[in-house]
């Protein structure tokens, strides 16, 4: 699986969602939808990939983890239909230090794939910038970028964050 993979189910899971009268937005709902996509053009595909970090009691999860000759690990995060700031680096600050604590033995691409259901797409440089303020966090561990993968109906990009230590 690539990034144009990525973008492609994100784009077919917009087009399923249009078919719904009143379709779902929230993350719980669109995680199962992705994962049957994602399960029937996949074979291995893990739901809520464990990731155990240093000094954590318990262990994260990832959305999902796509095996195979070049493993990927994705997770996701929809925009509302009503707009709001849920797809900026801030609201993503979870997700993204999961993402790139992930070991290269563990995965080839690090995702975040951000699916906005508004009317109106986001331009790659507004959202790109608020991206480039988010660090990794502290701590000494070896940080991997992660693809910020943005789709909409109307448009799609991505474009890669790299973390960096913290001030």
């Amino acid at each position: 699986m690539n990034i144009r993979d990525i973008e492609q189910a994100g784009a077919d899971v917009i087009a399923l969602l249009r078919q719904y009268h009143n379709p779902p937005h929230k993350e719980l709902l669109l995680d199962a939808i992705l994962f049957a996509y994602l399960s029937g053009r996949h074979a291995k595909v893990a739901r809520q990939h464990r990731l155990y970090l240093y000094g954590s009691s318990k262990p994260n999860r990832i959305d999902f983890r796509i095996g195979g000759s070049n493993p990927v690990v994705l997770e996701l995060a929809p925009r509302s239909p009503s707009g709001g700031g849920s797809l900026s680096g801030s609201q993503n600050v979870k997700e993204l230090r999961k993402l790139c604590r992930v070991k290269p033995t563990q995965a080839k691409l690090r995702a975040l794939l951000l699916l906005d259901l508004a009317d109106h797409p986001i331009k790659k440089a507004a959202l790109r910038n608020t991206y480039v303020d988010v660090h990794a966090g502290p701590g000494k561990f070896k940080r991997s970028s992660v693809r910020v993968i943005y789709v909409h109906r109307k448009s799609s990009f991505s474009f890669s964050w790299k973390p960096f230590k913290s001030l």
